[in-house]
């Protein structure tokens, strides 16, 4: 073994589970009391890691280690955001050369009234009744 890789933890721990369980296999194949095989079974468990806690730290290993799948998910929810955002975006450049259309011929409408309002003004000015206050 002169690989210079660290030892996988998670690893490890499995390999000690698998070694428990065929330790306990290799007990019950042995013609000893079923008392006698509990109590080498415990005692070798309690010699090396219980096997509760070294469920739990198997289950712990897997739970925060890096998951595959989830950063997977999370890529492909991103990808999907992403091309949203960018038909959003389409969309919202097609609204604003909308709106500069619309302000263009707001602009023109204005131009046009003009000269008619000042035209209607005076007109209303010249029909107006005068009042005379000489009366």
């Amino acid at each position: 073994m002169a690989d210079n890789q660290p030892l996988d933890p998670v690893e490890v721990m499995r390999s000690m589970r698998d070694t428990g369980a065929k330790f306990q296999q290799l007990v019950s194949k042995m013609m000893l009391p079923a008392e006698h095989q509990k109590a080498l079974v415990d005692g070798v468990a309690k010699l090396v890691i219980p096997g509760e806690q070294l469920q739990a730290l198997v289950d712990l290993a897997d739970t925060f280690g890096p998951q595959v799948t989830q950063i997977a998910a999370i890529q492909e929810a991103i990808e999907v955001q992403r091309t949203q955002l960018q038909a959003m975006t389409s969309e919202l450049e097609r609204l604003e050369v909308s709106v500069d259309r619309l302000a263009a011929a707001t602009e023109q409408i204005v131009a046009f009234q003009s000269p008619l309002m000042s035209l209607l003004r005076q007109q209303a000015d010249d029909q107006a009744p005068t009042t005379d206050k000489d009366d």
